[in-house]
């Protein structure tokens, strides 16, 4: 298998992007002017509910990020409508301001990944304006040739989950790895068959990883796994393994 019948596809926040303090202050910041918009009691954000709800699909994201018994049955729908305007606009506003950045060895990693002929796709669970924001932001279209966030392709009727958008990234999943923080990432790849890296790094439990077929700690550790499936993998590289 040549480099150039592999396709490489990154997850982006937790990944290759550390957006940890923009997410986490703009949601914190858009809940609180959310309850202020229903006139509602606004408690102090949780932001540990907040951290273990990101990656997460974004329909999913924003009616786990607060308390549901802190808001009214009647308005939880017109509720999370309003905390998602509110918080991607909060969050895209931080990433202009530079409140996040990528992860050390990401430039490198994947400057080197391109130079070895290897196809690198990017995917989200965010939504449209946050995900695109963040491809212009750190100028990541310099890499990826493909880039899909599951907002965009639920729209265009593309994929309706990450298994779909790696079935529209991708065509020879034996071929796909799969490089992400969260078990949504590394289930996508298991359910088609590509192979799996966990970043231990990012905002996954260390559970979500186990099943990954490796696990690394530095995204230049990917140039040691060189991209093989386990079978193939290299003794050089094992100890980079989960």
């Amino acid at each position: 298998m040549t480099a150039s019948d592999r396709v490489i596809i990154f997850d982006t926040d937790g990944t290759l992007v550390d957006g940890r303090r923009a997410v986490l202050d703009a949601v914190a910041q858009a809940l609180i002017a959310t309850y202020e918009h229903f006139e509602l009691a606004a408690p102090d954000p949780d932001r540990e509910r907040i951290a273990l709800a990101m990656g997460l699909p974004s329909p999913v994201f924003f009616r786990t990020a607060f308390d549901p018994e802190t808001v009214p049955g009647e308005l939880q729908d017109v509720f999370v409508g309003e905390f998602e305007v509110q918080s991607t606009r909060a969050e895209v506003a931080a990433l202009r301001r530079g409140e996040s950045h990528l992860y050390p060895g990401a430039e490198a990693t994947l400057e080197t990944l391109r130079e070895r002929g290897y196809a690198l796709a990017l995917y989200s669970n965010a939504a449209e304006p946050y995900f695109q924001t963040v491809v212009e932001v750190h100028g990541l279209d310099r890499w990826f040739s493909r880039a899909l966030s599951l907002e965009y392709a639920v729209r265009r009727r593309l994929a309706r989950n990450k298994p779909g958008m790696v079935r529209y990234l991708a065509r020879d999943y034996s071929s796909v790895v799969i490089v992400g923080d969260r078990i949504h990432d590394i289930d996508a790849g298991r359910a088609l068959g590509a192979s799996t890296v966990g970043c231990r790094y990012g905002f996954g439990e260390e559970d979500e990883l186990a099943r990954a077929d490796w696990q690394i700690d530095d995204l230049a550790e990917l140039l040691d796994l060189a991209c093989a499936r386990p079978s193939a993998m290299s003794d050089d590289s094992s100890e980079a393994r989960g």
